[in-house]
Parts: structure tokens; sequence; C-alpha cells
């Protein structure tokens, strides 16, 4: 097969960029797909079946137009959303470099150990159960009342 890609620099000028013409991009993500990521998805590393239509999308990189990979179509919206909540409420950037440096912060936040203490209005499975139980007690005892209500006015 022709290469047709067309040249093009990133505009940091570090990288030369290969662009992919639109009517070549589904033949070059299902190549990339089979001898690249032996048809997994690099998120959820699960098959992308490429006989249902839009099931892999490619995935690209906003800030400089590089292609990331072959993605599941609902991975890529999962990559999108996290990648946008990240930098509009966490990085507080849209920079993928602030983005990433967030993400690994929240990764090593969520690996460390606790404090010891426990939130205030966090419920115990204990608590959780004697809840339960309390509000089964009061349904029974107003559906007791039904019926003995029920009973005096037959009566």
């Amino acid at each position: 097969m022709e290469n047709t890609c067309t040249s093009a620099v990133e505009e940091t000028g570090s990288k030369t960029l290969r662009k992919v013409p639109r009517s070549m991009m589904r033949s070059w993500a299902i190549r990339h797909l089979k001898t690249v990521q032996n048809g997994l998805c690099p998120l959820c590393g699960k098959e992308i079946d490429i006989t249902v239509k839009g099931e892999g999308v490619i995935d690209h990189d906003h800030d400089t137009g590089e292609i990331r990979g072959v993605l599941h179509r609902s991975c890529n919206a999962a990559e999108g959303k996290i990648a946008n909540a990240a930098g509009q409420w966490g990085a507080k950037s849209t920079s993928y470099a602030d983005i990433l440096r967030f993400l690994k912060q929240l990764i090593e936040y969520l690996q460390r150990p606790g404090t010891g203490m426990m939130y205030a209005m966090h419920k115990t499975a204990d608590e959780k159960r004697d809840l339960r139980n309390a509000k089964m007690r009061e349904k029974r005892a107003a559906a007791k009342a039904k019926l003995a209500l029920r009973g005096r006015k037959e009566a």
C-alpha cells in the first residue's frame, strides 16, 4: 500500500508528525489496532471488535494532534471526561502536562494510608443495619396500627 501520509511539524518543532489523511483513517486504525495494540484497547485491556461500526475510535492529543492509539468509543469518552474534569476542577488548567501532574498526585494521594479518623456523617455497617432494622420496626408498627383501626371500625 502506498504511503500517502503528509508531513507536518508539531508546533514545538521538537517532533515531526506524519498527518494521516481523513480517507485513510479507518485503514490506519485497523492496521494499528492489529499490529501495535494486538486488537486490545489500551485503557480497559478488552478486545475492540472492528466489525461493529464506531466501536473503535482514534484517540489523539488535543494539544498537538498526535494520535495516541485506538480506543473503545466508551473508553475514549471516559478519558475525555476525566481529562476535562481534572483540568477544570483539579489541575485548574487544560494543559495535558498539568492534568497528568494532577492525576499522578491524585493516585499517590489515594494510595496513602488514612488518618485513622472517621468522617462524622459516615455510617458503619452496624449503624446502617440498626437504621434498617428501626425502619422495619416502624413499618411493622404502622401496619399493625392500621389493622387495629380497621378492626375497631368493623366492630
